[in-house]
């Protein structure tokens, strides 16, 4: 063996020990930093799983589906106090409604790249995902565009844990923590991983306790047996102009002062059905409908929907019934205003008023 060879080896026995030497510092500087900036954080969802109760089934008819809430793009969310935390924003960060996993980057990082390289697993995704940045520069976090310009220090991605259609799926969970750890790697990015079970768990319970307060309420104004089979809209035009109802699609809607929806009201006809045209139809039918988790305030939009019923029947000669057209009565009427009270008050105790961006978002 000559001196050429004996170099050659010490080098690279020199070169795998200072490569060993710098990973194992690394490693110690990221369990440094992960543990100062990911704490690990108690369930707040709720104490035990709720009770089941029978769930009221969605009366569909003459609904239009409502657009999903959501932060207008690129707009800025205040960060926690204290700044330096920089926690995300507490709609998401507390757990309740999502499965939030944070990464922490070692450098700003394009936000627009980072949601690119999701893209794949992304859009087979069954539940709503929300997309935070840090911002790199104002040190705010904010709502991400897809094609977002800016540059970002962390990424929160949020999982909706359930909707209308149930609770997330072990598949869609798996997908979610697997394509963000993998971003992560990508990017020697701090994250950690929740337990599958736990967040799968607390899905599943938070699905059965909005199922218990799901109510979508019905009311029905139709022709009285002994008269007319038909009502006439010119007759109803006078009474929704009164009530303030203004036409969206094909329903017309009654709204807040702070623009939201109350309640709905879907109208069946003998022809082609033309809202525009109200005061030249033939009505068969009214539907006032209210959706109780979406709306604030649930008896005052109760109590108004009552008051617009009540004078479309007086208008109309016709009668008030329920959804299998049994005619309703004040005792009747008395008890499903106490009923979506009871359920607007079990919201508010489990951190989700009724008509809040929670609510909104659970209850899509």
């Amino acid at each position: 063996m000559n001196e050429l060879q004996l170099a050659l080896i010490v080098l690279g026995a020199l070169l795998v020990a200072g490569v060993w030497g710098y990973n194992f510092w690394q490693e110690r500087q990221y369990r440094r930093r992960a543990a100062q900036v990911l704490p690990a954080a108690p369930d707040v969802l709720m104490a035990g799983r709720p009770e089941p109760e029978e769930r009221v089934e969605p009366d569909m008819s003459g609904i239009a589906v409502p657009r999903e809430p959501t932060f207008t793009a690129g707009a800025e969310v205040a960060a926690a106090e204290p700044p330096a935390a920089a926690e995300p924003p507490a709609e998401w960060a507390d757990g309740r409604a999502d499965c939030l996993l944070r990464v922490e980057f070692v450098a700003a990082e394009p936000a627009a790249a980072l949601r690119s390289e999701c893209h794949d697993w992304a859009v087979l995704i069954d539940k709503p995902l929300q997309w935070l940045g840090l911002d790199a520069h104002s040190g705010r976090w904010r709502a991400l565009l897809p094609q977002d310009p800016g540059t970002i220090t962390q990424l929160a991605v949020a999982l909706q844990l359930t909707d209308r259609r149930g609770p997330v799926s072990t598949e869609t969970l798996v997908r979610f923590v697997e394509g963000v750890h993998a971003l992560a790697q990508r990017h020697a990015g701090l994250v950690e991983l929740p337990d599958r079970q736990a967040v799968l768990d607390r899905a599943g319970a938070l699905d059965a306790f909005c199922a218990a307060v799901d109510l979508q309420l019905s009311l029905h104004v139709v022709p009285r047996p002994d008269g007319p089979a038909e009502m006439a809209g010119a007759r109803l035009k006078p009474v929704l102009d009164a009530a303030g109802l203004r036409l969206e699609g094909e329903r017309f809607v009654a709204f807040s002062e702070d623009g939201a929806e109350m309640f709905g009201l879907g109208c069946e006809v003998t022809s082609e059905f033309a809202p525009s045209r109200l005061e030249t139809l033939a009505l068969t039918g009214l539907n006032f409908s209210i959706d109780v988790p979406r709306v604030a305030a649930g008896t005052v939009a109760y109590d108004r929907m009552l008051d617009c019923v009540r004078a479309a029947v007086g208008a109309l000669d016709g009668q008030l019934v329920d959804p299998h057209g049994k005619p309703l009565q004040d005792a009747t009427l008395a008890a499903i205003r106490a009923r979506i009270d009871e359920l607007q008050q079990k919201m508010s105790a489990h951190a989700i008023p009724a008509g809040s961006l929670r609510a909104l978002r659970l209850f899509s």
